[in-house]
């Protein structure tokens, strides 16, 4: 479209450059002759600048449609791997308990992992901190405070599931603030935070599954129901699956430069947000789900084992690959706002529920951030 309207305007590219507003060489020019020659002048001005503007609007709209699909298919093909991943794992004799500590927690974590590797592919380390932190904000605010307006009579909460989860939710959270006081996290840190991460794998495994556990276990199994003849096709599938997985976070990692580019934008803000919110989707879903099925424990598990592995073993991986670094808005904004959240949702679930009152002054303290981290506030 914007080729045709160049040509009809122009018919050779060597006119559109020599096109210049006419300076009348013949002395005695006339003054409507000289007027004539600045409206032309002005029309071709306005003619371009609308011919830029259109081809601005329709490149933000293209990339906007690449970053909306890429994160689509970032999550699907990450559920499609964690689904045949376990599958696999049944055949081969693991317990879903196992399965569930290991396989599907760390399922859900891939888009985060790998979309921060191809970040760091492409030069933008701040990527990783930024989307771990707008994630876990977005998971202990705005998914618990659904989960709380969701459930009839508030989230009710096991006592085992504070006793075990909620200490490592915490611990995760300092570590990694005391690590990122210098705004760096280096290779050592890098390797401090994997090793926790491995005592908290142990220590799930380790761990008898409770009532709901058992349930939510059984109930996997009995859906999948996997078979050791059809294990080449699973292995197919888990292939695509990373495939997909691949190019999709390379895409993401794309289509946040452009629209940082076109919008005049930093990336950090794009991460932090937009990015950080299409990779809880999952989490809200799942949670959501669990609470209509009287599974609040799930709903709630799920949220703080996520923060746990993106602390740990999303910043864990990549700064051994390199140092990584933290964006000074993030810094000054969301870093606060990360200790803040986690405050908020240990302080919530003390008593073992989440009320109604309290999800909605979570969903408020997560519009306070977004409003804050794109400067309204």
């Amino acid at each position: 479209m914007i080729v045709c309207l160049i040509s009809i305007r122009y018919p050779s590219v060597a006119q559109l450059v020599e096109q210049r507003p006419f300076k009348p060489t013949v002395e005695g020019s006339s003054p409507s002759r000289r007027t004539k020659i600045k409206r032309k002048s002005k029309n071709d001005f306005l003619f371009l600048f609308i011919l830029w503007y259109s081809f601005l609007h329709m490149m933000i709209i293209l990339w906007i449609t690449i970053l909306i699909a890429s994160l689509f298919f970032l999550i699907k093909s990450a559920d499609y791997f964690t689904e045949y991943a376990e599958k696999i794992g049944l055949i081969f004799g693991l317990s879903s308990f196992i399965i569930g500590a290991t396989i599907v927690a760390i399922g859900t974590s891939l888009p985060e992992l790998v979309s921060s590797l191809f970040a760091i592919h492409a030069k933008e380390v701040t990527f990783v901190v930024d989307n771990v932190i707008g994630s876990n904000i977005a998971n202990a605010l705005l998914i618990l405070g659904i989960s709380g307006l969701v459930a009839k009579k508030g989230l009710k909460i096991k006592t085992s599931l504070i006793d075990i989860d909620l200490p490592f939710f915490f611990m995760s959270m300092a570590i990694f603030v005391y690590f990122i006081s210098d705004k760096i996290i280096s290779l050592q840190e890098g390797v401090a935070l994997l090793i926790f991460f491995i005592i908290f794998i142990i220590y799930n495994i380790r761990q008898k599954p409770n009532a709901d556990d058992i349930d939510e276990m059984e109930e996997i199994e009995e859906n999948m129901h996997p078979e050791r003849k059809y294990l080449f096709k699973y292995i197919i599938f888990i292939i695509l699956s990373m495939a997909i997985l691949t190019f999709s976070a390379k895409y993401l990692i794309d289509s946040i430069l452009k629209l940082s580019e076109l919008l005049h934008i930093g990336s950090s803000i794009l991460t932090i947000t937009i990015v950080a919110f299409g990779t809880s989707l999952p989490e809200i879903l799942t949670s959501v789900s669990a609470v209509k099925r009287g599974n609040h424990g799930m709903a709630v598990g799920n949220v703080l084992g996520s923060n746990t592995f993106n602390l740990l073993l999303i910043i864990g991986i990549p700064s051994i690959i390199t140092p990584l670094s933290i964006n000074s808005e993030t810094f000054k904004i969301g870093l606060p706002f990360l200790v803040i959240a986690t405050f908020i949702t240990i302080f919530v679930l003390f008593d073992n529920r989440i009320r109604k009152w309290e999800g909605i002054a979570m969903l408020f303290f997560y519009g306070v951030f977004i409003a804050k981290i794109i400067g309204l506030m």
